[in-house]
């Protein structure tokens, strides 16, 4: 990949960089096409003055051997000895020498060396052999090892002139031999080469120049150009444009820059809009929403939740805790938060919180952000102001309590009214006697005040629970034993249970400690309790089984009612969603449970199939191992 460049890092001209490509490129291509040529031109020329050479020195040989014949033919000896000399010192000349047909020389151009004889296997010896065979009479040019001397090999005929000397059965009489040196010549070719290289080489530079040139103005240049351009438009000027004029190919690509600079310039600003578009309708929503790269530091956020700190907007890169201490969210020392959660898990995450320094209450979501390739690259999350609709919900709650209480009327008017029989009987009994004019002994006096004091106290439990039960739950959470709390919920619905005759009880195999904000867990027993009664107006069993392990502590609500359909049970939690035959009621009852448990950290479900009855099955989380509170007496709870 290539590496981007830095702002300000100072790089290469591609200008210079692309010219020295094409010099390097064409000076390379130039100098092997050029030197290809030199070499086959030298070599042409190397073959033809060599040729020529071989034909000239042919030539010579041919009138030489005229001139010889014609002296031995005379008889002239010495004139013959003197112009074999003069021959071989003729210019291009090395040696000349006559031969017999034994191969021994008999006359020189180097009077004073010694007479020799060519060894049988030369080539001269050879060729004296197959003259004497065939009786040809061509002249053979031959290359000496070493390629520095050219020899001539030329046969002398026996002719009828000459057999006066010579016997009439040898076809010819010897060989003469002229060896000519190739330095001249070899001279001349390197020079030759020397004008050759030294033109090709200002050949090169000329072309390389011109081409330099032409290239600079029809191509660097307007590259140049087109580069500016283009790193303008990536600096940010989106009116950046590349001039060309001519119509060729750069010039149909600067024509194609333009046409894309300009579609991207009404692209960026289309995208400018839409921006500030949304920016207006973040800003316009009313949750505060506050945006976290994966360090937990601040992005950006709108106007919501910069309102909703001290000191108004954050600046970027402000640590999230931080950012919550100045918006008065209580931590709890250890906690994490929703973005924080987020971040480690990379799932939603929620929570309810104190904010403002408690003046409010907070429902913080955090949403982690991924790239198109799934790699987590932020974190978003919205702040919501649920002030009024816990006050809403509390008031909902309420009023389903009363509403609850309002339902057990009878039966605690029958709780109470029992008691108060029993005092107005002792009471009447004391005054009879009083009127009588027998006065009781104080033995009868202590019997009646004993079943006065009794029912008194049976009223003011009646009354306690009661009162109890009429009050909102609290936000501090408490230990609470869910089988006792069963029991205490059972008993206020009894005489209602056993106007319907319905038979219920608690079973516990022993205390199931579980915490939960004051109160919570007996509204919701409650609820669930006045529910199985209006689902069996006939008669039937209510169970309440309750049970814990490792994870939490579980109360299972069973009734033999009709059941519930499938089409209700799917939306048997959402708000004035009535689930059993009997209408009456505000609906709320299983959505104000729901919610309070989501609040203590627990959870409902319901399982009901139509004629097998309901069974609601709540989760509560499991207390430390604490004793549980004292309860008040409760009335038994299996009837």
């Amino acid at each position: 990949m290539v590496e981007p460049s830095r702002p300000g890092e100072q790089r290469p001209s591609r200008r210079f960089r692309l010219r020295y490509k094409l010099v390097l490129l064409v000076g390379t291509a130039t100098a092997a096409v050029f030197g290809l040529h030199a070499w086959l031109t030298v070599q042409y020329f190397d073959t033809a003055i060599l040729d020529a050479t071989e034909r000239a020195s042919v030539a010579d040989s041919n009138e030489l051997r005229g001139v010889l014949e014609e002296q031995m033919l005379s008889e002239d000896r010495r004139t013959l000895a003197r112009l074999v000399p003069v021959i071989g010192r003729a210019p291009g000349v090395t040696w000349v020498g006559i031969l017999d047909v034994h191969g021994t020389v008999k006359l020189s151009s180097e009077p004073d060396a010694p007479l020799r004889r060519f060894p049988e296997d030369s080539l001269e010896r050879r060729q004296l052999a197959t003259w004497r065979e065939t009786g040809e009479a061509g002249a053979l040019t031959v290359l000496r090892p070493g390629g520095g001397v050219l020899r001539t090999l030329s046969p002398l005929p026996n002719a009828a002139a000459c057999q006066r000397c010579h016997s009439p059965v040898s076809r010819i009489n010897g060989m003469l031999i002229i060896d000519r040196s190739l330095a001249p010549l070899r001279r001349t070719l390197a020079a030759s080469e020397r004008r050759l290289v030294l033109g090709g080489v200002v050949l090169v530079a000329l072309l390389l120049g011109i081409l330099g040139l032409v290239f600079e103005r029809s191509v660097l240049l307007r590259v140049e150009r087109l580069r500016a351009a283009a790193r303008g438009l990536g600096s940010g000027d989106l009116a950046a444009r590349a001039r060309d004029p001519i119509p060729d190919e750069l010039g149909d690509l600067a024509r194609d820059f333009n046409d894309m600079a300009q579609r991207l310039e009404g692209a960026m600003l289309a995208v400018g809009a839409e921006r500030r578009q949304l920016e207006e309708l973040v800003n316009g929503i009313a949750d505060g929403i506050v945006l976290l790269d994966l360090e937990g530091r601040v992005i950006t956020c709108n106007r919501a939740c910069a309102a909703r700190l001290e000191g108004g907007a954050p600046r970027p890169g402000l640590a999230y805790r931080d950012l919550v201490r100045a918006a008065g969210i209580d931590l709890e020392e250890g906690s994490a938060l929703p973005a924080e959660r987020a971040l480690r898990s990379g799932s939603l995450e929620k929570q309810v919180v104190r904010a403002g320094r408690g003046d409010r209450y907070e429902e913080l979501y955090a949403q982690p952000l991924r790239a198109p390739d799934g790699e987590l690259v932020a974190v978003i999350e919205v702040w919501r102001d649920i002030t009024d609709r816990r006050e809403l919900e509390a008031g909902l709650e309420q009023s389903e309590r009363l509403a609850s209480l309002g339902v057990l009327a009878s039966s605690v008017a029958h709780e109470v009214g029992n008691p108060l029989a029993s005092i107005i009987t002792a009471v009447d009994g004391l005054l009879s006697r009083l009127a009588a004019g027998a006065p009781a002994s104080s033995g009868e006096i202590r019997d009646y005040l004993e079943i006065v004091r009794k029912q008194v106290f049976r009223c003011d439990a009646v009354t306690t629970r009661l009162l109890g039960f009429a009050r909102l739950p609290g936000g501090t959470a408490v230990t609470v034993d869910v089988a006792n709390a069963a029991r205490e919920v059972l008993a206020l619905v009894g005489q209602e249970a056993r106007r319907q005759r319905v038979r219920y009880e608690v079973r516990a195999t022993g205390p199931a400690l579980a915490t939960a904000p004051d109160m919570v867990v007996e509204q919701v027993f409650l609820n669930l309790a006045l529910n199985a009664l209006k689902a069996m107006p006939a008669g039937g069993q209510l169970v309440v089984e309750v049970g814990g392990d490792a994870g939490g502590v579980t109360a299972a609500f069973s009734d033999t009612g009709p059941g519930i359909p499938e089409s209700v049970r799917k939306r048997l939690f959402q708000p004035f969603q009535r689930g059993g035959q009997d209408r009456s009621g505000t609906g709320l009852g299983l959505f104000i449970s729901q919610t309070l448990l989501a609040r203590a950290g627990g959870s409902i479900e319901v399982d009901s199939r139509p004629g097998q009855g309901t069974t609601f099955r709540v989760r509560l989380r499991r207390a430390a191992e604490a004793a549980p509170p004292p309860a008040d007496a409760a009335a038994e709870a299996t009837s």
